[in-house]
């Protein structure tokens, strides 16, 4: 199965629970306890652990992945605040939207930034990478982010979509369902969103508190797809 199909809507007050207890190799959500690993997520996910253990505080330099980019010879430098997508060639700006939706899950759509080129290397010859390893690591950094400042948990949050696959994973592992769950646990009056849901932000002086849908993932690939 192609792991974009896998994503299948998420809830919110789930990935709360799950950002707030992840310590960064085990969670528990109401009556459900499990590790979550590199190796777990690669199999919830079904991708193979290869390719470049790469994340955000690794240097990059590699200048191949240019190619992508309608000017390859431009000067990037003058772009501050990431390049803009309107730089992308079609196929790739395309490919760039789905991976912030459904990989990232966050900032702003309209422009690319380190992370997302080495993710879009992805699909260039040679630039593979080990996405389970990734994924891990920025699980890691959202819980990391939340539990400093919890009262920004609204605004702090991302990978609604991949918290439920792991969720819905361990609930098959150990011959439980997705409904039973949310019902034994009262998640069942909190609603389930889909990856399209549209972002919401409340504006409030003097008070960090605001609320945010989510982005969620996945790849359209021009001369690839990411399967098993």
């Amino acid at each position: 199965m192609c792991f974009i199909e896998k994503f299948n809507g998420y809830h919110k007050e789930i990935t709360k629970s799950f950002t707030r207890s992840f310590d960064g190799t085990k969670v528990e959500i109401g009556d459900i306890k499990f590790a979550v690993t590199e190796l777990f997520i690669a199999k919830a996910i079904e991708l193979p652990r290869i390719g470049e253990r790469w994340f955000k505080n690794k240097e990059f330099r590699d200048e191949s992945w240019k190619v992508i980019l309608k000017n390859p010879g431009m000067n990037i430098s003058v772009f501050r605040k990431g390049i803009p997508i309107s730089a992308l060639k079609n196929k790739w700006s395309s490919m760039l939207l789905i991976l912030q939706k459904f990989i990232t899950y966050k900032g702003r759509f309209g422009s690319m930034h380190v992370y997302h080129i080495r993710l879009l290397m992805n699909f260039l010859e040679n630039g593979t990478l080990n996405l389970p390893f990734f994924l891990l690591n920025s699980l890691r950094r959202m819980a990391t982010n939340v539990q400093k400042k919890v009262e920004s948990i609204e605004t702090t949050l991302y990978h609604n979509g991949l918290v439920k696959i792991l969720v819905e994973f361990h609930l098959r592992i150990v011959g439980d369902t997705w409904e039973e769950f949310l019902v034994r646990n009262f998640f069942q009056d909190a609603p389930e969103l889909s990856e399209g849901s549209p972002v919401k932000k409340s504006r409030k002086r003097n008070v960090s508190i605001g609320s945010s849908s989510q982005k969620d993932d996945a790849e359209i690939v021009p001369k690839t797809e990411i399967r098993k």
